[in-house]
């Protein structure tokens, strides 16, 4: 059996994007050709020429894709057949009818209501047009190949309707090797499908066996039991995707596809455009280089402060893992007694007798960070991002802990707005993987809001 590699998927959304883009330019002037010539006489008092329409080409299509995106039709069940259904093409077409005149109302943009009727009309077989082609163009470049070999946790009712509902998908994108129930049961198989061991059974037999993705289909499993199920494996290659009645999407996964009527959601980090890493990138550039700039005399007198106080190097510098395990050195101001080891239990409490008078003040304010801002802006770090662990703390991840190692540390992030040192570790790597999964511009700039506001409380910080 034939399924879409993860590969091809990537490849294939990019490539709708791209034929969705390359829609708006011809859709506008075949509109535009349309309206002038052999309309003219039929309806006169157009005036208006190629170029006024041409110039806003870059809003336009950012409003095809967002509409197009916002009804469905970037989803993996819509992607891979060549056309979309008519409700999701109605919905998308509504959805852009209402943002350009929403757009246009607000910046009071002078356009022809016919001409944007025209071009709603106009779009469709275009589009229908460019999407069969850019596939075509996608599947060249990566081929569809063998369906991926799928393990299923689960069992009863819910492992049932997700075994059928697999059955019932239009292309077969799953070859099941077998199903792993929660505990124990005397079932030979489900749903055809056989039983071939618990879940605890999982890391052994990822391992003896060529596995490319597990479906956890249960719905009493917990999160916490879940995720030791995913660290006990010992492959960073393998795909773990929960299939679930709605019940943690909103508060630890992010959805991704459906599996017929039932939600599917990928555990674990995702990879992001060279779009969004350049624009961060351009914006830990800019914010650090200000905040620098602004801060630099509250730096230097807490640099003074700490060098008067004779409590060892006013800058206390520690290697540190960054993106791709590469190590680098962190900064930060001193808060601890130079006697203290370096890698030694970080500080347990407000009473600490390791920290100092000033370093107490310092880490209420988190002003202990602010040499962070280097790291920062000389790309070793970003604004926001996992915390940067250290070499032994790193040394002890399994191969699919390591991958949240594949961005780059940040100064805060999500696990330090939502407990700080309140956390355990268990936790704090589980609020890394969601803001791998969901990481934005708009989450970016939430967390560092947030972020705000959790320092001036001083919340968790000791």
């Amino acid at each position: 059996m034939l399924a879409p590699t993860r590969k091809h998927q990537r490849v294939l959304l990019g490539a709708l994007a791209v034929a969705d883009i390359l829609t708006v330019p011809f859709s506008l002037y075949i509109t535009w050709y349309v309206r002038t010539e052999p309309l003219r006489e039929i309806l006169p008092g157009f005036s208006h020429t190629v170029y006024t329409y041409l110039v806003t080409i870059p809003f336009v299509a950012i409003l095809l894709v967002s509409s197009w995106w916002s009804a469905g039709m970037y989803s993996l069940s819509d992607i891979q057949t060549p056309f979309s259904s008519l409700t999701r093409r109605i919905r998308a077409l509504f959805y852009l009818a209402f943002s350009i005149m929403a757009v246009s109302y607000l910046v009071k943009i002078d356009y022809s209501r016919v001409m944007v009727f025209f071009f709603l009309a106009v779009s469709i077989p275009v589009n229908i047009l460019f999407r069969w082609l850019f596939r075509k163009l996608a599947r060249r470049i990566a081929p569809v190949k063998e369906s991926p070999a799928t393990l299923i946790i689960g069992s009863g009712e819910f492992a049932e309707r997700v075994i059928t509902a697999m059955g019932r998908l239009p292309a077969p994108r799953h070859r099941i090797l077998g199903v792993l129930t929660e505990s124990p049961v005397d079932l030979e198989c489900i749903e055809g499908i056989p039983v071939i061991g618990t879940a605890d059974d999982l890391s052994r037999l990822s391992d003896s066996r060529c596995v490319d993705e597990v479906f956890f289909a249960s719905g009493s499993m917990s999160r916490a039991e879940m995720m030791r199920l995913v660290n006990s494996v010992n492959r960073e290659d393998i795909v773990f995707m929960l299939v679930t009645d709605l019940f943690e999407i909103a508060s630890g996964f992010q959805s991704l596809d459906s599996l017929s009527s039932i939600p599917v959601v990928e555990i674990g980090p995702s990879s992001t455009g060279s779009f969004y890493s350049g624009i961060k990138r351009l914006i830990d550039i800019a914010v650090s280089g200000v905040l620098i700039l602004l801060l630099s005399p509250l730096m230097l007198l807490i640099w003074l402060l700490l060098l008067v106080a004779g409590k060892g190097s006013p800058v206390f510098a520690q290697s540190r893992i960054g993106r791709n395990g590469v190590p680098f050195t962190l900064y930060k101001f001193r808060t601890m007694k130079p006697e203290t080891g370096e890698y030694e239990v970080s500080p347990v409490g407000k009473g600490d007798p390791r920290i100092t008078a000033l370093g107490r003040f310092l880490r209420r304010t988190s002003f202990d960070e602010l040499p962070q801002l280097f790291n920062v802006l000389t790309g070793r770090m970003s604004l926001v991002g996992p915390r940067p662990e250290m070499d032994f703390i790193v040394r002890e991840y399994n191969a699919w802990q390591k991958r949240r190692l594949d961005v780059k540390p940040g100064i805060t992030g999500l696990w330090q707005i939502m407990g700080r040192k309140d956390l355990p570790l268990h936790e704090n790597l589980e609020y890394d993987f969601y803001y791998m999964r969901n990481r934005s511009l708009m989450l970016d700039f939430a967390i560092m809001a947030r972020t705000v506001v959790t320092v001036l409380r001083g919340r968790g910080a000791y």
